[in-house]
């Protein structure tokens, strides 16, 4: 799945689970954790099959043993500062991430494809080794294919996705752009200190 599809489908179940729990659109920390933990497997992933050729793309970041690890730490740590919401919003990111690469494989009976979920008790499948410019490069074909044929839009994995996008933006907008503010006040606070000059 693209990196748009994991954030479209991480804070669709997001927002569907606060808006049930707690009667209210989702806050600006959390989305943003969210936001991040969508992410963070392919970005402990990919560039260790990029660069190192290290797993094949998922490994130790796609392993619901890590994942599951990992979000502990988080409760761990945000429960001291009394911010558990933040480590609830970084678990759904981390574990929606996992459902949304492996739900095909799983609901199809190809379970050797979903093998990286249980790294390291199973080894992770092979894929073929690809770069970054291969993913933008295919990327691009596919925009392209898009533009050609509006009606891959609805038949393709890749369409698909980018209708999820547009959805993504649309529920983002009615629960009001959470963590735009926190993130521009960091990128405010952030300019400042850089613009002082040393006395």
């Amino acid at each position: 799945m693209m990196p748009w599809g994991h954030l479209a489908v991480g804070y669709l179940v997001y927002t569907v689970g606060t808006r049930l729990w707690y009667r209210r659109a989702p806050q600006d920390e959390p989305s943003l954790a969210l936001a991040l933990a969508t992410q963070l497997s392919d970005l402990v992933d990919k560039p260790l099959n990029w660069w190192f050729d290290i797993f094949d793309g998922r490994g130790i970041g796609h392993s619901v043993l890590t994942v599951t690890l990992l979000c502990g730490l988080v409760f761990f740590i945000t429960d001291r500062y009394d911010r558990r919401d933040l480590a609830a919003a970084f678990s759904v990111g981390m574990f929606s991430h996992l459902l949304a690469d492996a739900w095909q494989a799983i609901l199809s009976g190809r379970l050797e494809e979903a093998s990286f979920l249980l790294w390291p008790l199973f080894p992770a499948p092979t894929y073929p080794k690809d770069s970054l410019l291969d993913h933008l490069t295919a990327w691009f074909v596919e925009i392209q294919t898009l533009r050609l044929s509006p009606s891959a839009l609805l038949t393709s994995e890749f369409g698909i996705q980018f209708v999820l996008l547009v959805v993504l933006f649309g529920v983002w907008a009615v629960d009001g752009f959470p963590g735009v503010r926190t993130m521009w006040q960091l990128i405010s606070r952030v300019r400042i200190d850089t613009s002082r000059t040393p006395d």
